[in-house]
């Protein structure tokens, strides 16, 4: 929780050195598929993550919404852990807005369809490691 607001999240967070690789997925037209963009996972947890990202609307579709925000987009990706196997999630976009690190740059926030256990217990190994 911080000072001036109530913490919103039902699972603790944490900030993983890891890389992910997301396609934006038309809502509109689920045959219409972003090429693949790379980004950070700022922070994981076994139901979703922040992004930073160069792009917010790869491909012309953007993360959130497609034609003027009738239809929720779809984000497919694939977590890269340092070390660990990778971790394919699915689900939408909660919310985003300009990174403010490094500059041009966007974050997002993303709601996985199904929790992700293997997330989870990168979480805890995290936790342990001094």
């Amino acid at each position: 929780m911080s000072m001036f607001r109530r913490e919103r999240r039902e699972k603790e967070r944490y900030r993983p050195l890891a890389t992910v690789i997301f396609t934006v997925r038309s809502g509109r037209d689920p045959g219409r598929v972003s090429s693949p963009v790379t980004g950070d996972v700022q922070d994981v947890s076994s139901t979703g993550m922040s992004v930073v990202t160069p792009r917010i609307a790869p491909d012309g579709i953007h993360i959130m919404y497609d034609t003027l925000m009738t239809f929720r987009n779809r984000i497919d990706a694939t977590i890269f852990p340092e070390g660990k196997p990778p971790v394919r999630v699915q689900g939408t976009v909660a919310w985003f807005r300009v990174a403010d690190a490094p500059p041009g740059f966007y974050i997002f926030g993303m709601r996985f369809d199904q929790e992700a256990p293997a997330l989870e217990e990168l979480r805890l190994a995290a936790r342990k490691d001094p």
